[in-house]
């Protein structure tokens, strides 16, 4: 899924982990630990509907992006690589994972019935339908 604009494997923006809570957020609903608290849902939706950010907007999204690591770490985000803006994570040697390829699999956070795994992590891209969604999904931001 190379290319400006799509999700990338190497690394992940705040606007993808910020999608990515909007997209398991129930608005506190029914469960807590999946998406946004009470307290960050107007918030974290709104930054996760706009496509471009100002700088008071950028500034929220960080505090999300920590008040949410360990939500979003175990979602398979680098917290450490996007708050410090890092462009490319790079494994080596004993830092290597087994990888998985990308499919859609069953939702882990339970909101959507399918969720996409784009080998690295979950994503923001879901769907609610009794089949499997197209195996490779095209996606701009």
């Amino acid at each position: 899924m190379p290319g400006r604009g799509h999700l990338s494997l190497r690394h992940a923006s705040s606007h993808e982990a910020i999608a990515y809570l909007a997209s398991a957020c129930d608005g506190a609903q029914r469960r807590d630990g999946h998406g946004f608290s009470a307290d960050h849902v107007v918030i974290g939706h709104h930054l996760a509907d706009r496509r471009r950010w100002s700088r008071r907007d950028r500034r929220r999204a960080r505090g999300l992006v920590v008040y949410y690591q360990r939500q979003l770490t175990w979602a398979g985000f680098n917290v450490d690589a996007i708050l410090t803006r890092a462009r490319r994570t790079r494994l080596r040697g004993r830092q290597r994972t087994k990888r998985t390829s990308a499919q859609w699999a069953a939702d882990p956070t339970a909101v959507h019935r399918w969720r996409y795994w784009n080998g690295r992590r979950w994503t923001h891209l879901v769907a609610d339908n009794h089949e499997q969604p197209n195996p490779h999904p095209s996606v701009v931001l």
